[in-house]
C-alpha cells in the first residue's frame, strides 16, 4: 500500500495550512499516523482546537484517498512530498515549505541553480524581451529558470530559457488547470525541459488568494529572483519581498522613468536590490562556478571537511552553532545580521554540508 497517499488527504483537509500540517507533523511523525489519529489526540497539537478537530474527523470520513490517487495517476501527474529525499532542497528550505508538490515534466538536482524572472503581465514590449534575453543567457550558463506562467514577463522568461536550458512554472491552480488558457502549448514545452509544478490539489481554480502561495514557491525555488518589470501594487515585488525574507537576493530591471511599469522596480533599486545591466551583474552576486561545486560536493554528500573556505560572515555564524540543536532566534541575537541574512548565511552552511536543519527552524553541526 502507498502510504504517501495520506499526503493527499492532508491537503484536502479543510483549513489546514502548511503550518498547521508542520504542527501536525512534529507531533504524529507521519501523515498515516495523523489521518488515523483520534479526536482526543489531535487536540493535543497546537492550534488543533476541539472545533478543528472535529472538523478533520468529519472531512476524513469524506475523503477517499485511493480515488485521489487513482485520478492522479490517469492524468499522468506525478507528487512529491516533504517526507522525501528528493523533494526541491531550497524549498525545503523556506518557513512552512508547501507539504505536497503536484508536477508534470520532471525535477532535476541541477534545478538547485535557479533564478526566478518574474514580472508585470501588461509589460511592455521592451520588458518582454528583455525577460526573453535574460532568461535564455542565464539558461545558456546552466541557470534553470523559474516563473509563474502568468502572462507578459513570466510567458517571454519561460520561452527564453526554452532556447538553451530548464525552466520550472509554478502554477496557482491545480496543475490539471491552465492558466492562462492560451499557454497550453508553452506548458507542453516546458514538461519537455523542466518541469510545472503546484502546491493545489487537482482541479483547483485559479483564484486570487491562491498566488501569493504561488509567489512563495517560486522565490523559494531560486537562489535570488529577477523582476523586470512592476507596478507600483503588484505580485511581482510580493515575490521579491518573499526573496528578502527567506534569505535570497533581489535584482532588478532598470526601466524607462516615464513607464508605470518601471515604479516598482526602480524603487526595488533605490531601496537595495541589485541593478542588473547586464549578465554579469547577476553572476558577480552568484558565481556559477562556486555553486557548481557546492552542488557536486552535496550530490557526493558532502563528506566532513574540517578545511572549507568560508567568507567572513559564514565563519562567524559558523563559530556560534553547537553539537547541541540551536533556535534560530537565539543564534540571531548572537550575531550582527539581520534575520533574512542570518537565513541566506545558514542555508550557504548547510548547503555546504556544515550543518543541518531540524523540526522547529533549529540548527545543529552536522556530525
Amino acid at each position: 500500500m502507498d502510504k504517501r497517499k495520506y499526503w493527499l488527504g492532508l491537503i484536502n483537509l479543510q483549513g489546514l495550512g502548511p503550518r498547521i500540517i508542520k504542527n501536525l507533523l512534529d507531533y504524529f511523525g507521519d501523515a498515516e499516523a495523523i489521518w488515523k489519529a483520534s479526536q482526543t489526540e489531535l487536540c493535543k497539537v497546537k492550534l488543533i482546537g476541539k472545533k478543528r478537530s472535529q472538523h478533520i474527523i468529519k472531512d476524513r470520513e469524506k475523503i477517499n484517498l485511493d480515488y485521489k490517487l487513482e485520478r492522479i495517476e490517469k492524468v499522468g501527474v506525478k507528487y512529491i512530498t516533504l517526507a522525501d529525499e528528493d523533494y526541491p532542497f531550497l524549498l525545503k528550505k523556506i518557513y512552512d515549505p508547501p507539504p505536497v508538490i503536484f508536477y508534470k515534466g520532471e525535477l532535476s538536482f541541477q534545478d538547485l541553480i535557479s533564478l526566478s524572472i518574474v514580472g508585470s503581465r501588461k509589460c511592455t514590449a521592451y520588458g518582454r524581451k528583455v525577460a526573453n534575453r535574460l532568461a535564455a543567457s542565464l539558461a545558456d550558463q546552466g541557470f534553470t529558470i523559474v516563473s509563474g506562467l502568468a502572462r507578459g514577463i513570466d510567458t517571454s522568461a519561460h520561452q527564453g530559457s526554452l532556447k538553451y536550458g530548464r525552466t520550472i512554472a509554478v502554477l496557482g491552480s491545480g496543475i490539471d488547470v491552465i492558466y492562462p488558457p492560451e499557454n497550453d502549448e508553452l506548458v507542453t514545452e516546458i514538461e519537455k525541459s523542466g518541469a510545472v509544478i503546484s502546491s493545489f490539489p487537482l482541479g483547483t481554480a485559479p483564484h486570487g488568494n491562491n498566488f501569493p502561495q504561488r509567489n512563495r514557491i517560486i522565490s523559494g525555488l531560486s537562489l535570488g529572483t529577477i523582476v523586470v518589470e512592476a507596478a507600483k501594487k503588484s505580485g511581482s515585488l510580493i515575490t521579491a519581498n518573499l526573496a528578502l525574507n527567506q534569505g535570497r537576493e533581489v535584482f532588478a530591471i532598470p526601466g524607462d522613468i516615464t513607464k508605470d511599469q518601471s515604479i516598482g522596480t526602480n524603487s526595488l533599486i533605490q531601496t537595495g536590490a541589485k541593478l542588473v545591466q547586464t549578465i554579469d551583474d547577476i553572476l558577480t552576486e552568484l558565481p556559477l562556478d562556486s555553486w557548481l561545486e557546492v552542488i557536486g560536493k552535496t550530490e557526493k554528500e558532502l563528506k566532513e571537511e574540517t578545511k572549507i573556505d568560508l567568507s567572513s560572515q559564514e565563519a562567524e555564524v559558523y563559530d556560534k552553532i553547537k553539537s547541541n540543536p540551536q533556535e534560530f532566534d537565539k543564534l540571531l541575537d548572537s550575531v550582527n545580521f539581520s534575520a533574512s541574512q542570518l537565513n541566506s548565511i545558514l542555508l550557504k552552511l548547510e548547503i555546504k554540508g556544515l550543518i543541518i536543519q531540524l523540526s522547529g527552524n533549529r540548527f545543529k553541526l552536522k556530525r
